[in-house]
């Protein structure tokens, strides 16, 4: 055979082997892990209003709400969970590359997930869960009856706001106890009237999104209690925020999901009235969307609503629908039809929407587990990141969250 064409046919194995080489590589790590991309490509100039509410922190508070389900609420995480969630993980690293602090920020009353140990403690009456009814959060309330006690783990502190809702059905009353001292009568309300010798759930209708705030504290750390305290009525409970400094300045990071829900359950009308109502009682600068990995019948119409909901409950909001991991519990072709949806949704309000690929900064996620990369908790079929996956997780948000360098 001559030279020429022995080296013609060389060339033609090489560049087969190449290919061939590049598409099981293309398979393995695909479209959903090219970390070497920038994590802001392409959503920077959509990212300019929140970028200056971080850079305006010393003023005015920039907040991000998150909305989601188990994989932004966190599962199956080690004691105490509050540090170790997507979400605190993600405030922490905002803070740190602006260089400030803060208090701990919101806390719920309870977390969505029965195998997830709450990190406060209740004691008394039993209290009621109360799932994506007029209050709370991410759909979370508890409903109080007389006797109930609700404790939060101790936390520094120099001031504390304590989330609470109305009834028509009902309604009682409830004390704030801070290291085991009443101290309701010294705080103010929502409202911007001092408060009275307790707080009241009692209303003629269901509201969401009111709160009291304590006198300040010192920057010690304190023990926060909710004691109800009517016979024969109950109080609505939605959480504490914990603030060491920061309650009119720095960066928060709010949790506002829910595991085990869809997108159906923020697109319903208990959600404009109790979740997107407290929602704007935080008044975001954004409001980042994780939401797709419980199966629904419709999930794009429920999607579509829920963003609608979320653009009313936050006028000058942006909303960042994130693309995430195809789950181990999907199939390709029911995934592809969840993120056709997202962008759908994000190219109806290009003003207001966009959607950030998280999935391209994420290993691709074989049926058995064997490309988890140490990050989720499932060794098959994976879906809920792990204390490894949370922290992973936060570092991509908070590449994408930080603004850039002049």
């Amino acid at each position: 055979m001559p030279r020429r064409v022995r080296y013609a046919l060389y060339a033609v194995v090489v560049l087969a082997l190449t290919a061939y080489l590049g598409v099981q590589a293309w398979d393995r790590w695909g479209p959903s892990t090219q970390a070497d991309a920038p994590v802001n490509d392409g959503l920077e100039e959509f990212l300019a209003p929140w970028y200056e509410a971080v850079q305006g922190q010393a003023d005015r508070p920039a907040t991000v709400v998150v909305v989601g389900d188990s994989i932004s609420e966190g599962i199956l995480l080690p004691s105490p969970v509050f540090e170790n969630r997507m979400v605190a993980r993600l405030q922490e690293k905002l803070r740190e590359a602006q260089g400030i602090d803060g208090g701990t920020g919101f806390m719920p009353p309870y977390y969505g997930d029965a195998t997830t140990p709450d990190d406060t403690v209740r004691t008394g009456t039993q209290a009621q869960e109360q799932m994506f009814q007029t209050w709370g959060l991410g759909g979370r309330a508890l409903l109080m009856p007389a006797g109930a006690e609700v404790t939060y783990p101790q936390q520094e502190a120099t001031r504390v706001r304590v989330w609470y809702g109305r009834t028509a059905v009902l309604g009682g009353q409830a004390k704030v106890f801070v290291d085991g001292k009443d101290v309701t009568a010294q705080g103010t309300l929502s409202t911007g009237e001092p408060s009275g010798e307790t707080l009241s759930s009692a209303g003629t209708s269901s509201e969401a999104g009111l709160w009291w705030s304590s006198p300040e504290l010192s920057g010690a750390e304190h023990v926060v209690q909710v004691r109800s305290v009517a016979a024969g009525f109950s109080f609505v409970h939605t959480g504490v925020d914990f603030f060491d400094g920061d309650a009119e300045s720095g960066i928060h990071v709010v949790d506002a999901s829910h595991s085990g829900v869809a997108a159906a359950h923020y697109a319903s009308p208990n959600a404009v009235q109790g979740h997107w109502t407290e929602v704007a009682a935080h008044d975001p600068d954004l409001i980042l969307v994780n939401i797709g990995s419980n199966p629904e019948p419709d999930h794009a119409t429920s999607l579509r609503t829920l963003v609608e909901n979320a653009l009313a409950a936050a006028p000058r909001a942006r909303i960042l629908i994130v693309d995430g991991y195809e789950p181990g519990t999907w199939t390709p072709e029911r995934w592809q039809e969840i993120r056709d949806a997202r962008r759908a949704v994000a190219e109806a309000r290009p003003d207001r929407v966009a959607v950030f690929d998280l999935a391209r900064h994420w290993p691709a996620l074989a049926k058995d587990g064997t490309t988890n990369d140490g990050l989720m908790i499932e060794n098959a079929m994976p879906l809920h990141p792990n204390v490894k996956g949370n922290e992973r997780m936060a570092e991509i948000y908070a590449e994408l969250l930080t603004p850039p360098e002049d």
